[in-house]
């Protein structure tokens, strides 16, 4: 008897505990449209709705774990942060006549860079700039599973195709309702081959639709596609932003692909970075760039500094010189209560405290705090 009465009266202290703890409630901003952040809405969560979403980041742009996060907790809520905003309101006041702006956000592994690009990504979006967006340079290079073939139109250089038509179908998720809506068109013949040509005044629509479904020709489509829309850039039809993130691939010194004669090629050697070095030359207007470095996409062997010379190298800093460089740091105090209060109110904290063993175990590096509460 006197059992069962001492365990009612644990159960009913532990009731009491349970309703005196007060779920915290995340610090949020009303504000949808990236365009209208201000210094006010700093180390606040803002709502991503789930249409805009799917059509910026349903094939790229998000770090997988955080993708998870967000169908676990059916929203999709970012941070805004300070490098996100400074490149946001730098481009609200760009002179868009003049070259196109290059912007280089780099950081430690897990400061959340990848993250403050989907916020400038949102932004050019909901701007109505055409997103030339490559959402990680890596998986072009890393993974020794992909056809990889000599280029029948350039010399010494080797093709990706069924990847460069991924990057297609993903160029045309982000941008076929902007480009039916500005009718671009093709500025001059392409002759693929004596049966199959794309006329002049043919739709971009159509352009990259015909990469996308023949792939042999897709790497060759991803570089007109560039090459025209830097033209209609410079001729005030469009506004476009480049948006590569891992940039710092583009500069490795190996890959794992190795071509039908199994010759390995280096990062240089294949047509999609070419393409991609060219989309970050300040050659057009009407436009901006943002690359962000990582030391997660270079070699194991060069992962010492998060800083963008060691990362890119001379030869990168050459190519990308003049440009403007933004760190994202670790988390602020701010940021790093505001980000757990939004994890107890999803519940996905189900206590409070340990908020000083968490600060030392993670650095207040949102990734590793990620990753560490996941299992909580």
């Amino acid at each position: 008897m006197r059992a069962y009465r001492r365990l009612c009266n644990y159960a009913t202290t532990a009731v009491k505990q349970e309703t005196q703890y007060q779920i915290p409630t995340a610090a949020r901003t009303e504000k949808k449209n990236p365009g209208d952040h201000d210094s006010h809405d700093l180390s606040k969560f803002y709502t991503i709705d789930s249409k805009t979403v799917s059509n910026i980041f349903q094939t790229g742009g998000m770090p997988k774990p955080f993708t998870e996060q967000t169908n676990m907790f059916a929203e999709t809520a970012l941070m805004i942060r300070k490098p996100a905003l400074e490149i946001i309101n730098s481009l609200k006041s760009t002179d868009f006549q003049k070259p196109a702006v290059r912007y280089l956000l780099y950081g430690q592994t897990g400061s959340g860079k990848s993250l403050s690009l989907a916020h400038i990504l949102h932004y050019a979006y909901s701007s109505k700039f055409i997103l030339y967006h490559i959402p990680y340079v890596p998986i072009w290079l890393k993974y020794d599973r992909k056809e990889v073939n000599w280029s029948t139109s350039k010399n010494g250089l080797a093709d990706i195709p069924l990847v460069a038509a991924q990057w297609l179908k993903h160029f045309l998720h982000q941008n076929g309702a902007l480009l039916n809506e500005l009718n671009l068109t093709t500025s001059q013949d392409y002759v693929w081959s004596q049966r199959e040509t794309t006329p002049r005044g043919t739709t971009l629509n159509e352009l990259v639709t015909h990469g996308i479904n023949r792939a042999k020709y897709a790497c060759d489509c991803m570089d007109i596609l560039l090459n025209e829309l830097k033209a209609h850039c410079t001729n005030n039809k469009c506004k476009m932003l480049v948006a590569i993130d891992g940039f710092n691939a583009f500069f490795n010194e190996k890959t794992d692909l190795k071509t039908e004669d199994r010759v390995k090629v280096t990062p240089q050697q294949i047509t999609m970075v070419q393409t991609g070095l060219s989309a970050v030359l300040s050659d057009w207007n009407n436009g901006a760039i943002v690359m962000v470095t990582s030391p997660r996409a270079a070699l194991n062997t060069k992962r010492e500094s998060h800083l963008p010379i060691y990362l890119i190298g001379r030869q990168g800093f050459e190519h990308i010189d003049p440009f403007i460089p933004v760190m994202v740091p670790e988390l602020s105090t701010t940021e790093f209560n505001n980000m757990l209060d939004y994890y107890e109110e999803k519940r996905w904290l189900q206590k409070s405290g340990g908020r000083k063993e968490l600060e030392f175990l993670t650095s207040k590096l949102p990734a590793d705090l990620m990753a560490r509460c996941a299992p909580l």
